[in-house]
């Protein structure tokens, strides 16, 4: 169900300063564009973080969502895995008879990763890992990713998509957090660990060491405070961090 979350500025300086406690300090929208990671300049699409208008049986799909950050209306995220999880708000139940799609491409257009495949899942956010024989993401390149549903039986190729860019960071400028081994990862020290992630830029282990949490912290307040923060830092405010979550078998 999407409904609408109300801003909560407070918390979004926690979750963007990558602080373990939250700091009540105001942080304005403009604030917040400033303070995410900025896409370089290649000239590309700027992709498309909602799936939009669509007639037939793909109307009930058109708020599909891509959870990535639209930052100065470019959907674009960052990495520091060769293979990271991608996240999708799905708006009405998926059957194993709806195709799914999802593509990341060079900057030839060359597939790295190309995956077609169903699941049976309820509206939501879905997780969909990537996986390759390959190198995969190559540090300081940047990649196309489109994911789709092919959702209309009276016309085979009509669909609704989203896509965007993702820049896998170069190791030499990776600024990861430290995980110690007497850090143990509880619930709390996790989420604060996907906040520093965030501050980090790394927008993809922010959201699947929060979203790791669903199974057994799915009523936990910070859980769904640092959901809803990392959702409004990426200029979504429409989803409810109560939201179900479910995932594609890799």
């Amino acid at each position: 169900m999407r409904q609408y979350v109300g801003r909560s500025p407070y918390l979004l300086a926690s979750v963007l300063l990558g602080l373990t406690a939250a700091v009540w300090l105001p942080l304005t929208p403009w604030a917040l564009a400033q303070a995410l990671p900025m896409p370089p300049d290649q000239g590309a699409p700027t992709g498309r973080q909602r799936g939009g208008a669509s007639r037939g049986d793909c109307v009930k799909y058109q708020e599909l969502t891509a959870l990535v950050p639209l930052v100065n209306d470019v959907v674009w995220s960052q990495t520091s895995s060769p293979t990271p999880n991608f996240f999708f708000y799905v708006s009405h139940s998926l059957t194993p008879d709806i195709p799914l799609e999802l593509v990341v491409q060079d900057s030839e257009d060359n597939y790295i990763f190309r995956r077609q495949f169903s699941v049976d899942a309820p509206s939501g956010i879905l997780k969909v890992p990537v996986s390759t024989e390959g190198a995969g993401l190559l540090p300081g390149e940047t990649y196309r990713w489109t994911f789709s549903i092919y959702c209309d039986e009276a016309s085979p190729s009509a669909s609704v998509s989203v896509f965007g860019a993702i820049h896998r960071v170069a190791n030499s400028v990776a600024v990861e957090p430290e995980i110690k081994p007497e850090r143990l990862l509880t619930p709390d020290t996790q989420l604060d660990l996907a906040r520093e992630y965030a501050a980090a830029g790394l927008w993809h282990e922010a959201m699947a060491l929060t979203l790791s949490l669903y199974p057994t912290s799915s009523g936990n307040v910070e859980y769904l405070e640092t959901l809803s923060g990392l959702l409004e830092s990426a200029g979504i405010f429409d989803i409810v961090p109560t939201v179900l979550v479910s995932k594609v078998p890799e």
